[in-house]
């Protein structure tokens, strides 16, 4: 029997393109894609991170400077898995979180779908590329990397839509009393819960199943279909999706890029994965 799409389960994560504890939490949002299809719908709300990064560093006792960041980065991949590129942070540090995020509104003003796309290119680039996303050029170089319509996508820029839209996501952060990213607002026809900071796969799949119950978990695909769909995908993603060690995913991906079936990316302190055939984005 075919699993149909339930638009009352949502999964809404209140987040930020430059946290990297988002970023560490790319793995358990595309398992959660994977295991649920199209039975739940997953959407984004731009929390606003850090305004003013000198503000920031001005208030804090162990960062007084962007090179101050790298360490917390790297401890935060040793824990969730995600590559990350502290050269960022020498080569081009951010001023703001702020530029990121209504990129993304203007991606989302003009089709979710592939706005959601979008904001995971925002976060690969800047946690692993070395490439400011507060930047227009990078923008729109990652906007024409997912398909989006640039003339449309510039035009709620600096039209003001996409600031706009942005200060609706603060207000309705402040709403919902977020005070950690990611937090995760869960939707079912059986009521809403809510959760903050860093969450496993297990974790949301218990609320998931308290406000969601006929809900039904799918099984993943061959490997390589997985990549291809998804790709570049990190080590961890694939572990994560698998259930395996990273130890033991690291072995299987090994052998499938000896064998030309994949084809293997380092990036800072990790590994991404591309397919040789099919869609790549």
């Amino acid at each position: 029997m075919a699993v149909t799409s339930d638009p009352h389960v949502t999964v809404t994560q209140f987040t930020d393109p430059m946290c990297t504890w988002c970023w560490g939490s790319e793995p358990i949002i595309r398992h959660l894609r994977v295991a649920y299809g199209n039975q739940l719908r997953v959407s984004y709300v731009m929390g606003g991170l850090i305004e003013d990064f000198e503000t920031f560093y001005d208030a804090r006792n162990d960062i007084s400077e962007p090179g101050d960041v790298g360490p917390h980065w790297l401890e935060a991949s040793d824990i969730h898995g995600m590559p990350v590129d502290t050269d960022i942070f020498d080569v081009d540090p951010a001023h703001s979180t702020y530029p990121a995020s209504r990129a993304f509104v203007a991606a989302r003003q003009q089709d979710r779908d592939l706005a959601n796309r979008y904001l995971r290119r925002l976060r690969e680039a800047y946690a692993t590329q070395v490439r400011n996303i507060n930047d227009r050029d990078e923008q729109v170089e990652l906007a024409q990397s997912v398909g989006l319509d640039i003339e449309a996508f510039t035009t709620a820029l600096d039209s003001g839509t996409a600031r706009s839209g942005f200060h609706d996501d603060l207000s309705r952060t402040r709403t919902a009393g977020v005070r950690a990213f990611p937090t995760y607002r869960i939707e079912g026809p059986r009521g809403t819960r809510q959760l903050s900071g860093f969450q496993s796969f297990d974790d949301l799949v218990d609320v998931l199943s308290a406000v969601a119950p006929t809900l039904e978990q799918l099984s993943p695909p061959p490997v390589e279909r997985f990549i291809s769909d998804y790709g570049p995908v990190a080590t961890q993603e694939v572990a994560e999706v698998y259930g395996s060690s990273r130890g033991e995913t690291r072995q299987l991906l090994q052998a499938l890029n000896d064998e030309g079936r994949l084809r293997r990316e380092p990036r800072g302190n990790g590994v991404f994965w591309h397919a040789t055939e099919g869609y790549d984005i």
